[in-house]
């Protein structure tokens, strides 16, 4: 058995509403994919990261354009 997100996984879809004009946030991939391929293993100060046990994705709404930060818990399968 391993860890997976289930939202990389498309075991869950994502049904989070934009708190600005309430339609469905979309998922903009994970927030490791926005700071280079090995920033998983860097450290920096400016990145806020969740514990190992989760996976946080960047969520935007394609209607306003607003943004947020989400995190899933990892499953085991």
């Amino acid at each position: 058995m391993e860890l997976v997100c289930p939202i990389c996984n498309a075991l869950k879809e994502i049904t989070t509403i934009c708190p600005l004009c309430g339609q469905t946030m979309a998922d903009g991939g994970t927030l490791e994919n926005y700071f280079g391929p090995y920033s998983p293993y860097m450290e920096e100060e400016g990145i806020n990261r969740a514990a190992a046990s989760h996976c946080v994705h960047l969520l935007y709404c394609p209607h306003c354009h607003f943004d947020m930060r989400a995190a899933w818990e990892l499953k085991l399968v």
